[in-house]
């Protein structure tokens, strides 16, 4: 016969895994939280410092989710306390795909190059790749990424006046 502790135990430990399963990142609807990178305030010779702003979207897609929330930029409320960068609501459903093959993260946009032209420049290149690089390598199956406008990689770091990654 078991004691009513054993059993507490059993039902504790079963109680969680139950719980445990219900949000793992394999469940549709489990939502996960993931960060994205903003500028904030003036950032003067440091042309890649950005700085960390927390988002929940849905599993497993997490990269994905994580992309759209970057392209929608800081809320209302964090502009409000100096946050900034490329990524604002005209930059908003501008995200074609996400593929993660061999640990390159693949991330096709829409040509959004008319919204935010300046982003051109060397610091503007830099500031817009430093927001996307550090969202996108935060997850551990990235360790390098590749941008496209359209399907073109080419197309992509050409705007940025930069040679697209071997």
């Amino acid at each position: 016969m078991l004691r009513p502790t054993v059993v507490a135990a059993v039902a504790v430990l079963a109680a969680a895994c139950v719980i445990e399963a219900s949000a793992t990142p394999e469940r549709p609807s489990a939502r996960v939280r993931v960060t994205i990178f903003a500028t904030r305030g003036d950032p003067g010779r440091n042309c890649t410092r950005v700085f960390p702003l927390s988002r929940t979207v849905r599993a497993p897609a997490v990269l994905t989710g994580a992309m759209r929330a970057l392209l929608r930029g800081p809320t209302a409320a964090e502009r409000g306390r100096g946050y900034g960068g490329w990524f604002s609501p005209k930059t908003a459903g501008m995200l074609r795909s996400v593929r993660i093959a061999n640990g390159v993260a693949h991330v096709d946009f829409r040509n959004f190059s008319r919204v935010i032209p300046n982003a051109s420049s060397s610091c503007g290149s830099a500031l817009l790749l430093a927001q996307l690089d550090r969202t996108a390598k935060q997850f551990p199956t990235v360790r390098r990424t590749v941008y496209s406008f359209d399907g073109s990689a080419r197309a992509f770091y050409e705007w940025l006046q930069r040679s697209p990654p071997g």
